[in-house]
């Protein structure tokens, strides 16, 4: 006569309902599988008219990394379902049969005959140490540590929007400032070209040498060069800006409709070091996701140290055995405790590791600190210098390198200036007036960087 222990899930339940609730439970729980996320990608269409405003509502709505991001939150929401799991309860069903037997048949040394079958059954459920993992503690750690996860993740998705969102908009000034020197280079050329037509009739009347002729020449022809370099210019700052949109298939011609003209912001006429500062440590995700981590691995290092504590397994058994029609009367239960023995392996390299992940993660939250006013000083330096640099050329500077051209253009056609004196200062108002478009970029640029080192909107 066998009797065969089976593990139980409580020792409140009974054993044969639990099993049948488990039964039950099993179609439904493959019936609640999530489904497989859609696919999220959208139609790459970017409109042929773009506004800043236009460009970063697609961005937040496909830019790649963001996906990527939002899928990073999907995987940490599913760490902490499986977290916070409550583990399945072991079943188990055994059946023993004894046939009958006949010594002459089989076993001559079988003292007496089997006349019937005798039959066995068990049936056990086991917890899978889910009481155990309750009471000590373990579950609530791990969903403490996988909600720390989580958090980052979340956080990791509004610090893409905090990184990406400056460099899409200083993309778009860039696409815009490629634009305005592809127009500068146009109207050099224009204006080179209406003299060369000019000095053609001159110098068929003979009122100009070939020499003049020449230079004017070579002036239109440099003109046609520059023309194709700042294509070139438009072409890659369109595909760069392009890019950050998510376009995946063609390149789609776009008017960018908003400009880069110069306007002061007034949340940054009394700012300081100090006050930005103050905004970036309150505001930075860098910074959050860095404390959020070091709170996961602090999480983590109690759940090692809680690991110590062994799986114990609660188990209940019942079995009978009955022959031929005869059943025991009086069937047995067997109840017993299960789990492994911390003798040898107190978990130390498992705690080991946990200790030294704070003790980086520490570090880390101090370095993000320090990068926050690295980042506020730098990104307002280079603010306070773009911000004079356009103030100045609007001033005087773009004013008077235009002068100086018109007057150069008209002493020239009226004989009181040399070709030489009216080319320099043609090339010196284009000259003039592309380092006033890079002017206005790198104004642009340097408002983005300080809303990115400060996280804050600061137009």
């Amino acid at each position: 006569m066998r009797r065969t222990g089976i593990e139980l899930a409580s020792l409140f339940a009974a054993p044969m309902l639990l099993a049948a609730a488990l039964c039950l439970a099993i179609p439904a729980a493959f019936a609640a599988e999530p489904a497989a996320s859609a696919n999220r990608d959208a139609d790459d269409a970017v409109p042929a008219s773009l506004s800043l405003a236009e460009a970063e509502r697609i961005f937040l709505e496909r830019g790649l990394d963001l996906l990527i991001a939002e899928n990073g939150v999907e995987g940490a929401q599913g760490d902490l379902a499986a977290a916070g799991a409550v583990p399945n309860p072991n079943l188990a069903v055994t059946a023993d049969v004894v046939p009958k037997l006949n010594r002459d048949i089989l076993y001559k040394n079988i003292g007496k005959y089997i006349p019937a079958n005798v039959w066995g059954l068990g049936i056990g459920l086991s917890d899978n140490a889910a009481i155990e993992d309750q009471l000590s503690g373990k579950r609530s750690l791990r969903i403490l540590a996988m909600s720390k996860a989580l958090a980052a993740a979340r956080l990791n998705v509004e610090d893409i929007k905090r990184v990406e969102l400056p460099q899409l908009r200083e993309a778009y000034v860039a696409a815009v400032m490629a634009k305005l020197n592809l127009d500068a280079a146009k109207e050099s050329f224009e204006t080179f070209d209406t003299q060369l037509k000019l000095n053609q009739m001159r110098y068929d009347h003979g009122a100009i040498n070939a020499l003049d002729l020449s230079r004017v020449l070579q002036a239109q022809l440099e003109a046609l060069q520059a023309i194709d370099q700042a294509q070139d210019g438009v072409q890659q700052a369109m595909s760069a800006l392009l890019f950050l949109l998510g376009v995946r298939s063609g390149l789609p011609q776009v008017a960018l409709t908003s400009g880069i003209g110069y306007a002061p912001s007034t949340l940054l006429k009394a700012a300081t070091i100090q006050s930005l500062h103050e905004l970036a440590t309150k505001n930075r995700t860098d910074v959050k996701i860095a404390v959020a981590n070091m709170e996961q691995a602090d999480a983590a290092l109690r759940q090692a140290k809680r690991s110590r504590l062994p799986d114990i397994q609660l188990n209940l058994g019942y079995s009978e055995i009955c022959e031929g029609a005869n059943c025991s009367s009086e069937p047995a239960f067997s109840f017993g405790l299960q789990g492994n023995l911390p003798i040898f392996y107190q978990q130390h390299g498992e705690i080991q590791r946990a200790s030294a992940n704070v003790l980086a993660a520490q570090r880390t939250v101090e370095k993000a600190k320090a990068q926050v006013l690295s980042d506020v000083a730098q990104a307002y330096a280079g603010f306070d210098a773009a911000r004079k640099q356009v103030e100045r050329m609007e001033s005087k500077l773009l004013e008077q390198a235009k002068l100086s051209r018109d007057l150069a253009q008209h002493m020239y056609q009226n004989g009181a200036a040399s070709l030489i004196d009216f080319l320099d200062a043609q090339r010196q108002y284009v000259a003039t007036k592309l380092e006033y478009y890079q002017d206005l970029a790198n104004y642009w640029s340097a408002v983005y960087q300080l809303e990115q080192a400060t996280a804050t909107p600061l137009r």
